[in-house]
């Protein structure tokens, strides 16, 4: 026989527990407390219930309602259980926080799957799903609500603004290059020189017009150009001219340039505004992340090849402290990075990941991985030795990325910098060679 002894992650000892059903406009709520029928030897369930607006002045006097008859229960307070809905249900736990009480969340999928159970019915209103919450969380399977102190706060904000804008200049240059097209019919060079010191003087001067580029001669051409980008090569500009003369041929109407123009310059000048706003948001992440290193907190030291300090804070801004987590498998599941079985008697289904957990971390994971895979970079020769195998491109990522939030958390729980020695051996080879 097998023992298992497991402390219970939220104490909600005489705690009267109310479950909230929360949504845009509105809050359901349900509770039960327990009591004896005078002259009997039988016990009674009172519930309480009701909806209210979903504001501040009703929530808190709800709340404070709440509160007063826990207290004439005989409860030392309130604890405050709902669905993550995200603004709507912040608001209330930020609410709750500030009145003493208690909080957690319940999982979505936890709630949907255990109506049946409730009351052996599909059927969903917001006068059941409350007494859903509320059974789930008396069943004890709630989760952790995290406030995060304030420069966390402010990485995970910055980390959505850099996606946000990264996915911008994305979409734009995926715009700007098939209008240039459009425009410079017989346009030779790669996409990367539209946005180099070169292609911007291009950009300023001619406006990737080939009719502009071919009427001025290839002399003056190439001393506007250098004017502002006086290192492109002779050939560069020579193999330009001659590829505008070329699109010339096309007769395109001047109206119709005219337009294409105008659209491309407004595509531009938006690429290059987000990009200066990626620019100034990298730097007020690894500033962020400069204030948490002085201040002691949970990190890797940072290396200039592997945790960089942009990467640091991108990271860091989705986990949250790293203090929070006391193995890396707690961080595996938060990131939904854990591994999901499927096996029942003889069958044996694939291991993946479960993808329960933050998508933003996953994310950023991923991107940082992206770069590590080359042949010469820290994953790249575990990576193309594992692709001889043919695994699966994508199975190979998601491996790379729990080792590389392992060796995250490891470095960051000690403080240490990255040591591609340490790295490349064993723990005994290296504790031998020390």
């Amino acid at each position: 026989m097998k023992v298992v002894r497991k402390l219970a992650l939220f104490d909600t000892t005489n705690k009267m527990t109310v479950a909230f059903d929360v949504s845009k406009k509105s809050l359901n709520y349900y509770s039960e407390t327990k009591g004896k029928l005078s002259a009997t030897s039988c016990r009674e369930v009172q519930s309480i219930e009701d909806s209210i607006q979903n504001r501040t002045d009703t929530i808190r006097d709800a709340l404070e309602q709440l509160k007063k008859y826990s207290s004439a229960e005989g409860f030392d307070g309130l604890h405050v259980v709902c669905e993550s809905t995200g603004v709507y249900s912040e608001s209330l736990l930020r609410i709750a926080h500030k009145q003493q009480c208690s909080t957690a969340y319940v999982s979505g999928e936890h709630v949907y799957k255990a109506k049946v159970i409730e009351s052996n019915d599909t059927g969903k209103d917001d006068i059941k799903d409350p007494r859903v919450i509320f059974m789930l969380s008396r069943m004890g399977k709630e989760q952790q609500y995290r406030q995060l102190p304030a420069e966390y706060q402010q990485l995970r904000e910055l980390n959505r603004i850099y996606d946000e804008t990264e996915r911008r200049c994305t979409e734009m240059k995926c715009e700007i290059h098939p209008l240039i097209k459009r425009l410079f019919c017989d346009y030779p060079m790669a996409k990367d020189f539209i946005y180099d010191i070169a292609g911007q003087s291009l950009m300023k001067h001619f406006r990737f017009n080939p009719y502009r580029i071919a009427a001025v001669g290839f002399k003056t051409f190439s001393t506007t150009v250098r004017r502002n980008a006086p290192r492109v090569q002779e050939k560069t500009l020579r193999r330009l001219y001659e590829a505008a003369q070329m699109s010339s041929y096309h007769s395109q109407s001047p109206q119709y340039i005219e337009i294409l123009e105008m659209r491309l310059r407004y595509l531009y000048d938006d690429y290059q505004a987000a990009d200066r706003r990626r620019s100034t948001i990298v730097q007020l992440i690894e500033q962020a992340t400069i204030r948490l290193h002085n201040a002691a907190e949970l990190m890797p030291q940072p290396d200039p090849r592997v945790f960089k300090l942009f990467r640091i804070g991108r990271i860091l801004g989705e986990t949250g402290p790293l203090k929070d987590f006391s193995n890396y498998r707690l961080l595996f599941k938060y990131s939904g990075m854990n591994l999901r079985k499927r096996e029942s008697g003889q069958f044996k289904g694939r291991l993946k990941m479960s993808k329960k957990g933050r998508s933003c971390m996953r994310g950023v994971l991923g991107k940082m991985v992206f770069g590590l895979i080359r042949k010469k970079e820290l994953y790249g020769p575990y990576y193309h030795r594992r692709k001889t195998e043919k695994i699966p491109g994508q199975k190979l990522i998601a491996m790379i990325e729990r080792k590389l939030l392992r060796l995250f958390f490891a470095l960051g729980r000690r403080k240490e910098a990255f040591d591609q020695q340490r790295f490349q051996c064993c723990e005994s080879q290296f504790k031998l060679a020390a």
